[in-house]
């Protein structure tokens, strides 16, 4: 049967800019479309080999064989599952309620406090802790993931010792026993070296003074791939002390990133995707929303939320700076610290010249209520130009703020690892203790020297490359297993408490460094006590102590103020030191990964098959160049690239084309190429790491190479054929037609020919009418019974980042299976939500973004439900549209016939091999499902029914017998996706409630319909995006 085609909608209101997923699709718009409408797994043709196809002879003689084997077999039955009732029930633990518990870990160098569910002792969903400010009761998709580590039966559950390649097992006993003897060997510690990654624990710095104590001549350093030792020095060279600057982006009216990934890969993510969104947020025409300017080399998660975004290689952004702190000196702008006179005359070839004058207007404009924030990436002269120019704009103590380091001993990561190395490879370090990270892996020169140590012992969570060169390996407990705290830098002190006995018998690093240091009390819970006494004092240590495990956070601790004077430093000194580096060729950028970090989580799962929300690469890395170098170099998605750089090396990882990217500009993702990662990660993509000297970029040579390989991606599936979708606007358009996205994506106004449900109208009783008759009649509601919920979400496109924080807790809440990269290729991933990403705009090399999260729309007229032949999906009488698995045949008429593509199939047993100990993270409340069934987002019917039962316990009937039927207020009822998001993007609630959040948003003026004109009638209600751009740069 041929394929209909598309409906073509008729133009409304102006010219748009082309919106398109990518390069393939605008540049060959109807080869695009007709491999749209092929129902085959274009991706996958490559992973196929050719010599298994099967001839039509084959298969016959095959799918006969299959055919009598089926007769013979019977129906496909389900599997058997065993229910078995508790011998000893575990305390405080009721079937089906599961208990909540406030934790905290140190993420991406900083404290994080978290709420985690726990189901009869089992931890399976992580939520953020709205005490926490760190948080404010969101997460990532890392943390959202992180639950999934716990249960990877990769994590070894064995002490080993001995040479790799004899290794032989070992007991916590036999360890401690060596300690002691070698402890004793060691007298004051020469020769001893421990190597940790920063810490923000005040227990762990109180091990850590107590193992100095003991052994003086020993020395502790300090490693991680992503550490923030640039902005560190940075600081220091700024005010004369390390310090900690947070930037608080709900004041910022004005912010100029400079190779700064602040809502995406730079410590603080979700605070700063939270208070961003809170400046962007707007209601009304007559609302302000602030602006965002980004340089930056690669196209990164801020980047596509920028309402004005330059493209700059990142050797650049010093140039940049120095001439935009010239144009603003100029202006009357005074910048301490000498800056102003040593960028006096400084220009910049190649930038538009707006992006200095209109730039700098703006910032002067907005003096202390504008922000200027540098990455990680950048060396540390360039921190403190930037903290100059927001001193000389007076933004320091405002949108600024300087907070004393967590850790003031902590030393340079790069130069204490260059120490480390130099003494290991003059043989001066006769032990060394390597807690977490992964420094055989990711450490420059860590891989040669540490095999001239003679004891290496190792403490970590896998048997990864660095265990693998170690003579003791020691299993470490995960976050969640173990006790612990965590500072943040503005006084806040959180409880690490575990919520399930270590599954692999491991200790934690905050224990080990206790034992080390021969503290007797030794034990994490102890430990962490003894700080608190210490804080708090002994006579109300009993009660701060059951507050702070309850709230997460230690209550009564004086706040930390922020650091006041202005800029004493030598800034102009810094950069005269350290004059800008001139373009020439090529130039490579080592960004973490948005899927798997450093490589920490290289072995999980679901952050391999999430993804990539730039690229939506999945199950690999590749290397990112623009549409223009890859013309130079005569290359294609997927084609090899030879980059070398001088003093380290070559590489061969494939190229992948990604408009918006910098000229002359590579992109290496870290944190793949792993060889002992685990099941899922090894082999997966390309280690960059060999071309790295543990800075953020360098100068390397790029060549074509040979032969390809497959990438993945997901953006061009679920095609849905060129309708409207992401609609956008700016901030004058929508002042003059606050209702643009009516006119774009305009609501029919003809009804449907069937009677529609009023929902204002009370709900029936569950069960009534007569049992045997064969449909029967619904008893009439009890008088005076208030009227049913109609449930909603609202999705704001402004405050949108495409973080994918909400994939990853769907698929957590929801028991959503992986199906690994082949099956992706063929379009067979699972996830119920996806983050649509589009480019705006002619320009491949400078295109507007926009970002869109796609799930079921619960549509009131649903295309699905009235095609199934079984009535396995239906409309429940509150408007969600559900599936009854045990219903599914699998006849796939409802998938193909949704307009949004939302509905995945089980085209395998996924959930059939998944090891005993990861099906300990299933959510009970949610069935999980089998080959053969379709599944999609149900707005997490099972909360609802929680709060619902929660609601009815409190509902009370007087003396009289009427009835007080306690309603779900608002608030009460989110959904995974809405309760991880940073920036509160996604709102849900009762539409029936007017006085809720879903309906205020539902009736906004610039709210559309997805695909309204189709007459689906969705409940999803999207808000158009709206862009502040510069009227002098547009």
């Amino acid at each position: 049967m041929s394929k209909r085609l598309p409906f073509s909608l008729p133009t409304v209101g102006e010219d748009r800019p082309p919106i398109w997923r990518t390069l393939d699709q605008k540049r060959e718009p109807e080869l695009a479309a007709r491999e749209a409408t092929e129902e085959k797994g274009v991706q996958a043709s490559k992973l196929v080999q050719t010599d298994s196809i099967v001839s039509r002879r084959r298969f016959m003689q095959v799918g006969g064989a299959t055919a009598a084997a089926v007769g013979l077999s019977g129906c496909l039955r389900r599997p058997a599952e065993q229910i078995l009732p508790y011998s000893q029930a575990p305390e405080y633990s009721l079937p089906g309620m599961p208990l909540h518990f406030a934790t905290s870990v140190n993420h991406d160098g900083q404290a994080f406090g978290l709420l985690v569910e726990s189901h009869e002792g089992r931890p399976t969903k992580i939520e953020g802790n709205p005490e926490h400010p760190a948080s404010g009761g969101a997460t990532d998709a890392r943390l959202q993931a992180s639950i999934l580590d716990l249960y990877d039966p990769d994590r070894p559950g064995k002490l080993m010792r001995g040479a790799p390649d004899a290794r032989d097992v070992a007991t916590w006993a036999e360890f401690d026993a060596w300690w002691r003897e070698k402890a004793a060997e060691l007298g004051g510690g020469e020769g001893l070296r421990v190597l940790v990654p920063p810490t923000d624990s005040p227990s762990f710095m109180r091990a850590r003074a107590a193992f100095m104590q003991r052994f003086p001549q020993a020395r502790v350093h300090t490693w991680s791939a992503l550490s923030g030792a640039s902005s560190r020095a940075g600081t220091l060279a700024a005010f004369g002390q390390p310090l900690d600057a947070r930037v608080d982006y709900a004041r910022a009216k004005v912010v100029l990133s400079v190779d700064c990934d602040f809502l995406g890969d730079e410590p603080g993510a979700v605070r700063n995707q939270r208070h961003f969104a809170e400046g962007r947020r707007i209601t009304s025409p007559n609302d302000e929303m602030n602006r965002l300017y980004v340089v930056e080399g690669t196209l990164s998660v801020t980047g596509m939320n920028a309402d004005h975004r330059l493209r700059l290689a990142p050797s650049q952004a010093d140039r940049y700076l120095r001439a935009l702190a010239a144009k603003l000196a100029s202006e009357g702008a005074t910048l301490p610290g000498g800056a102003g006179e040593a960028v006096r005359g400084v220009t910049v070839e190649g930038v538009p010249v707006e992006w200095v004058n209109a730039v700098a207007a703006d910032l002067m404009a907005n003096r202390g209520s504008s922000a200027v924030t540098v990455g990680w990436r950048q060396p540390p002269h360039v921190h403190a130009l930037a903290h100059a120019i927001n001193a000389g704009l007076g933004n320091l103590g405002t949108t600024v703020q300087l907070f004393p380091a967590v850790d003031a001993e902590e030393p340079d990561a790069n130069q204490s690892l260059g120490d480390l190395v130099t003494a290991m490879g003059a043989g001066d370090v006769d032990t060394l203790f390597v807690f977490g990270g992964n420094p055989v892996y990711d450490a420059p020169g860590f891989a040669d020297a540490i095999g001239n140590v003679e004891t290496v012992v190792r403490l970590g969570g896998y048997d990864d490359e660095t265990s693998r060169a170690s003579g003791w390996f020691l299993p470490m407990a995960h976050p969640l297993e173990s006790w612990g705290d965590h500072r943040s830098s503005d006084g806040t002190v959180s409880i690490q408490q575990p919520l399930i006995a270590p599954l692999r018998g491991g200790r934690a690093d905050l224990e080990m460094m206790a034992f080390l240091a021969g503290i007797r009390a030794w034990r994490g819970y102890h430990l962490v006590r003894n700080t608190l006494r210490e804080q708090v004092g002994a006579a109300s240590l009993d009660r701060t102590w059951r507050a702070a495990l309850h709230r997460g956070v230690v209550p009564g601790l004086p706040a930390v103020a922020p650091a006041t004077g202005g800029l004493t430093g030598d800034v102009a000194g810094a950069l005269r030191e350290n004059e800008p580096a001139a373009p020439q060729g090529w130039e490579a950028v080592f960004t973490p990964s948005y899927q798997t970090g450093d490589g920490q989580y290289a072995n999980n799962a679901w952050m391999l098959e999430l993804p990539d929300p730039v690229t939506k690469i999945v199950w690999d890395n590749a290397a990112y160049v623009s549409p223009e170098s890859a013309r130079q170099l005569g290359v294609e998605t997927g084609d090899m690239l030879n980059i070398s750089r001088e003093g380290a090396g070559d590489l061969s990882i494939p190229a992948f084309v990604l408009p918006g990217h910098a000229d002359q500009v590579v992109t290496l993702p870290l944190g793949f190429g792993r060889t002992a990662a685990g099941r899922h990660g090894n082999g997966v993509g390309f280690d960059v790491n060999p071309l790295r000297a543990g800075d953020g970029f360098a100068r390397v040579t790029v060549s074509k190479g040979s032969g390809e390989h497959q990438i993945v991606q997901t953006q061009d599936h679920h095609s849905m054929e060129g309708r409207p979708l992401v609609i956008d606007a700016s901030l004058e358009e929508y002042r003059e037609t606050p209702n643009f996205a009516q006119w774009r994506e305009p609501t029919p106004s003809t009804s449907p020919l069937w009677t529609q449900v009023d929902y204002a109208e009370p709900l029936y009783p569950a069960q009534g009418g007569k049992s045997y008759s064969l449909v029967p009649e619904a008893l009439p509601p009890r008088e005076g019974a208030p009227p049913r919920y109609k449930w909603a979400m609202a999705m704001d496109l402004t405050t949108c980042t495409g973080c994918s924080a909400c994939i990853i807790a769907c698929q957590a809440e929801n028991n959503i299976p992986i199906v690994g990269k082949m099956q992706v290729a063929m379009g067979r991933e699972m996830h119920w939500m996806r983050l649509d990403r589009y480019f705006v705009g002619d320009d491949e090399a400078q295109p507007k973004v926009a970002i869109q999260p796609v799930a079921c729309q619960h549509c009131e007229e649903a295309p699905c439900e009235n095609v199934c032949p079984v009535a396995a999906t239906v409309h429940t009488p509150e408007g969600l549209n559900v599936m009854a698995y045990n219903r599914c045949i699998g006849t796939r008429y409802c998938m193909n016939n949704c307009p949004y593509k939302v509905r995945r199939f089980n085209f395998l047993d996924w959930h059939g091999e998944v090891p005993e100990l990861k099906k300990m993270q299933h959510n009970p409340n949610v069935t999980v499902r089998m080959r053969g069934v379709i599944e999609k987002c149900s707005y997490c019917v099972q909360r609802i029914q929680t709060a619902r039962i929660h609601a009815r316990t409190q509902t009370t009937v007087d003396a009289e017998g009427e009835i007080d039927e306690r309603r779900i207020q608002d608030g009460e009822v989110t959904p995974a996706c809405a309760q991880a998001c940073p920036s509160q993007a996604l709102i849900f609630g009762d539409l029936n409630d007017t006085e809720s959040r879903v309906h205020r948003w539902v009736h906004m003026d610039r709210q559309y319909k997805l695909l309204a004109s189709i007459g689906a009638q969705p409940r999803t209600t999207y808000v158009g995006k709206i862009r502040n751009p510069n009227p002098e740069m547009v």
